[in-house]
């Protein structure tokens, strides 16, 4: 499949920001998947029923996808590592979520990032991390290392 890719306040691929409903239906039928319903988690409209939010989920393996940015691979790069490279770009949004680490909004590129919570690689390591969660415990909590949601926004929608 080829690599869906990111332009800032502009697409997710061949669907643009200030689409109307009828084009991103009509693109959603040509997208990489057989049903963009597997990769769209959110889609919002204005009230002229214009595109100004589109959210993508992370598959975590369910389907092959590369979704990029920059050349990153936003799904496959661990969290602090985007927010480590976006941020030498420009800054992201200061609030409770971002002091949480769990999401990260970069206005200027229309950008945000989600996942339910933060872990990381010194706890992955821990030994109360390896020895007191089951392997599948452990797998499914190693999914908070990457994003689960990447959203690209009109540059009003984070007013």
């Amino acid at each position: 499949m080829e690599p869906i890719i990111i332009k800032p306040l502009v697409s997710i691929g061949s669907i643009q920001l200030g689409m109307d409903q009828s084009q991103v239906e009509a693109e959603c039928k040509n997208f990489p998947l057989h049903n963009a319903e597997d990769l769209f988690s959110k889609i919002e409209y204005d009230s002229n029923h214009k595109l100004i939010f589109i959210e993508a989920w992370n598959p975590f393996g369910e389907f092959d996808i590369e979704l990029l940015y920059d050349g990153i691979d936003l799904f496959k790069t661990k969290a602090d590592d985007i927010i480590n490279r976006l941020s030498q770009q420009t800054e992201y949004m200061k609030d409770d979520e971002s002091d949480m680490r769990i999401c990260f909004t970069f206005k200027e590129l229309g950008l945000s990032f989600w996942r339910p919570d933060s872990i990381t690689e010194d706890i992955v390591n821990s030994s109360e991390f390896l020895n007191e969660l089951t392997p599948e415990i452990q797998e499914y909590e190693k999914r908070n290392l990457y994003f689960s949601t990447v959203a690209l926004a009109s540059p009003s929608y984070f007013e």
